[in-house]
């Protein structure tokens, strides 16, 4: 089983994130626990719960750098979507994948496939 958290401020794009999660999990023949939150804080109290196998960071601006500096897990974990271009920030971060908004089910696709390569997103398989 998978466990994802999607951390984004806008609910119509973390419904739409979710739904590609579905889908992926889906296509694998794997169940998915999916959850959402809006910012920080809320993902923090997330994480103080259960540590997930994926996190997807698909915040605006620099708060999505702020999330991901803040966060002290193996990068492998992380998926992140900008609607800015922080490609080398997540390059230095060991960020295993980086995305331009819009986020497209193509470029979902692409980065759980990354993580899952990296052992990321296995579930414990």
């Amino acid at each position: 089983m998978w466990s994802v958290v999607v951390c984004d401020g806008d609910e119509t794009e973390r419904e739409q994130l979710l739904e590609y999660i579905r889908r992926f999990g889906g296509e694998k023949k794997r169940e998915v626990t999916m959850t959402g939150c809006t910012d920080w804080p809320e993902l923090y109290e997330r994480l103080k719960q259960a540590e997930p196998d994926v996190i997807i960071i698909a915040q605006d601006g620099v708060e999505g750098l702020n999330t991901l500096t803040n966060i002290h897990l193996p990068p492998r974990k992380f998926i992140w979507f900008s609607d800015l271009d922080f490609s080398l920030q997540a390059y230095r971060l060991c960020v295993p994948w980086f995305g331009s908004k819009p986020v497209t089910y193509q470029k979902m696709t692409q980065a759980l496939t990354r993580c899952i390569e990296l052992g990321a997103g296995t579930g414990g398989a």
